[in-house]
């Protein structure tokens, strides 16, 4: 069974779903735990993780407590006891859970009930290892306590070490946990004479190995992912160093409106001038220069944010020409002379040499890949990123990995220039020769009743696709109610369902497509279920002027009858097979330059062969319906009888002839990376509140990673994929 945790904050009003809990200021820190330890009994003003107690607020409380001498179950009894002794009408999980390690507990801040709640993490494990571990920072760096583990990461991996937060340094080669100890962890990772107080943060790591031949080495990995995540190096002369420095939030300043903006950016400025002497001086010299409360990211629609902000009246929106959606060409379209042909953008410069030019832009929609497709699709770097993002899922990265639904029909939604509300599906909205942006529910079934499946010769698949059609009819007031009058733009989603799911025991039933769901009706999701008519999960957003991006504010939608379903995250992190991954990046280094000839573009441009890569990808998908034990041995026996031509065929022969080691690799490489994938997969189908089968057997679609790069496809392609392409859909 797939099983997952709703993401977001634990308690939620179980009518809006709203978060019950808030942020906590550093000094009602201390006495919040004080109430908690008389309710417990335990002793917690000394256990506190992450940066609780240390940042100027915290979003929650997260408290180690010791494992092997409480039971984490009788104080999640003892805990439940009291909210159902207290809070007599309330459901106790409204109060108090527990998941993974962890149990929740929505506490009074100081213990006063007027004060609004705080979500309290009790973490049950080894309270001393957990404190050095999990340490977190504080207001006078940009950085975070996941960004010092990568610092401690990247420097064991360049010795020939692992660090883990729950185990420790570890032997790279053996798997066997070197030390636990803080001060011997120090002395392996930087040297003789060093403590776990050079471990403390980031700039201590930095201070203390900058001075080493070996120094470049050692932060390889840090600024590799520092680079892709925005943040600067300590110490380093950076302007968005003094911008970092400023909150988030935007609206502290709202009275001085673009002047404060102009002060922030002039301060930005000196703090960034001023950051080789530290992050101190950094932030000294910001507030020095009177600047205001905003970051980089919050500049554009400023002048709108704060106009409304202060007269509470809602930005005007621009009217413009009804765009298309659209997403940044991932194509463009070429000619030369007569002929044409279509080929990535990335590519373009190289045939520009050759005399070709550009004629046409061409969006292929955003496209998430699986993981071991980055192989052949982006190279040895493709290759990597895949084995780190992996990696990382073990360090905390398991956070930014999230269920993906197998939702179907593809529908767009939403108003156009002139605010009228259109429903379609994707074909009908991209449609030439007809007008598919249906306004209207009787529009929009007439439409669907003009394609071949209203006159299917088959009476049943006939009257199926009718009856899809009046459903698709039945549902465009609902979710015409639940869009704002005043959005401008568009979402893109799959449907979950199109009326309420029947139950099943204690559980919501539905089957958009070949998955089938279970959700328990008493979790957050179910009791959201409950209120809805239908649901939809949401893959994109596009605003007035046709820029796509991630759903922006979920809270947009009104009412309760269209449910769009949150991302639904995973809450433990999966254990990965670093030996593998470690046998894969020794292969990928030692033959990088060769699999990235196998692939150059240029080098397939001129023996003819620019679709190469394409072809891999298209012989991977062929062997999910044979089986992939044998991926890549029989790739020349698949292309015999594949669509490609003669000529090609032969040219592909002779040019895996010559470059047999580096194909050899790459396909090693591969099939590796499906191997720790689907390991990780299986044990993120064991977690949660959302149960999923697909073709009879435990598992749903898969999971989508998150990644500055491009998000990543995490699916079972012996399961779900086979089962999807055996469908007709």
């Amino acid at each position: 069974m797939t099983i997952l945790k709703e993401g977001g904050n634990i308690f939620k009003e179980p009518e809006t779903g709203k978060p019950l809990t808030q942020r906590i200021a550093k000094d009602s820190v201390d006495p919040t735990i004080s109430w908690v330890e008389k309710l417990t009994g335990l002793p917690l003003k000394d256990m506190k993780l992450g940066s609780t107690g240390i940042r100027s607020s915290s979003g929650d409380i997260d408290i180690a407590v010791d494992q092997s001498k409480n039971d984490k179950e009788e104080i999640f009894q003892k805990l439940k006891a009291w909210a159902e002794k207290t809070h007599p009408n309330d459901n106790p999980r409204q109060w108090v859970a527990k998941s993974g390690t962890n149990v929740h507990l929505r506490t009074p801040i100081n213990g006063n009930p007027a004060n609004g709640f705080v979500q309290t993490d009790l973490m049950f494990g080894n309270p001393q290892w957990m404190k050095f571990a999990l340490r977190g920072m504080g207001d006078d760096t940009p950085y975070k306590g996941a960004h010092r583990m990568i610092f401690l990461a990247s420097i064991a991996k360049a010795q020939g070490m692992m660090w883990s937060p729950t185990k420790g340094l570890v032997d790279r080669e053996t798997k066997e946990v070197i030390t636990t100890d803080p001060n011997e962890i120090a002395v392996k990772l930087i040297g003789t004479g060093a403590n776990r107080a050079n471990l403390d943060s980031v700039e201590t790591i930095h201070k203390a190995i900058k001075g080493r031949p070996d120094y470049e080495n050692l932060v390889a990995d840090v600024k590799d992912n520092f680079a892709k995540q925005g943040i600067p190096m300590p110490e380093s002369k950076n302007i968005r160093t003094g911008m970092m420095i400023a909150e988030k939030n935007i609206f502290q300043k709202a009275a001085s409106g673009l002047v404060g903006l102009a002060k922030t950016a002039k301060a930005g400025y000196k703090a960034g001038r001023a950051s080789p002497g530290g992050y101190k001086a950094a932030a000294d010299a910001y507030k020095k220069a009177g600047g205001g409360k905003t970051t980089l990211g919050q500049v554009t629609g400023l002048g709108s944010k704060i106009g409304s902000k202060i007269t509470g009246n809602k930005p005007v929106v621009k009217k413009q020409k009804d765009k298309k959606v659209s997403t940044p060409a991932t194509h463009v379209m070429i000619k030369k002379g007569f002929t044409k042909k279509k080929i990535p953008v990335g590519s373009l410069a190289g045939f520009e040499k050759d005399g070709w030019r550009q004629i046409e832009s061409i969006s292929e929609g955003a496209r998430i890949d699986h993981a071991e497709d980055l192989v052949y699709l982006q190279g040895s770097k493709g290759a990597m990123r895949a084995l780190n993002s992996l990696r990382q899922m073990e360090q905390g990265g398991h956070r930014d990995v999230t269920i993906k639904w197998d939702g179907s029909p593809a529908i767009i939604f939403g108003r156009n220039d002139n605010g009228e509300f259109i429903l379609t599906d994707k074909s009908g909205f991209g449609a030439k020769g007809y007008d598919g942006k249906a306004t209207s529910g009787e529009d929009l079934q007439k439409m669907l009743m003009a394609r071949p499946g209203a006159s299917n010769p088959d009476a049943k698949k006939a009257q199926a696709y009718k009856n899809f059609a009046g459903r698709m009819k039945d549902i465009f007031d609902d979710y015409e109610k639940a869009t704002p009058t005043d959005y401008r733009g568009y979402f893109k989603g799959d449907l979950l369902y199109f009326n309420k799911p029947q139950i099943q025991g204690q559980n919501y039933i539905f089957k958009p497509n070949i998955v089938e769901y279970a959700v328990d009706v008493e979790s957050d999701l179910g009791k959201k279920i409950g209120m809805s008519k239908t649901a939809v999960v949401i893959h994109r957003q596009v605003d007035a002027d046709g820029n796509e991006s991630p759903l922006r504010d979920p809270e947009i939608f009104q009412g309760n009858q269209v449910l769009v379903v949150p991302p639904v995250s995973v809450e433990t992190a999966p254990e990965v097979d670093n030996a593998q991954l470690d046998r894969l990046e020794q292969i990928i280094k030692k033959d990088a330059s060769a699999i990235d000839s196998l692939l150059n573009a240029d080098t397939l441009r001129s023996k003819k062969m620019t679709d190469f890569p394409k072809i891999l990808y298209a012989y991977t998908n062929s062997k999910v319906d044979t089986g992939l034990d044998n991926l890549g041995r029989d790739f020349i026996k698949w292309l015999s009888s594949s669509k490609v031509s003669q000529v090609k065929q032969q040219k592909i022969i002779e040019y895996i002839k010559e470059n047999m080691p580096a194909f050899s690799s790459l396909w090693e490489v591969v099939n590796g990376i499906m191997k720790v994938k689907d390991g990780i997969i299986k044990q993120l189908d064991s977690q949660g509140q959302i149960k999923a089968r697909t073709a009879g057997k435990d598992g749903g679609e898969g999971y989508v990673l998150a990644h500055p790069g491009g998000d990543i496809k995490l699916v079972n392609r012996a399961g779900f994929s086979a089962a999807n392409r055996a469908v007709q859909r």
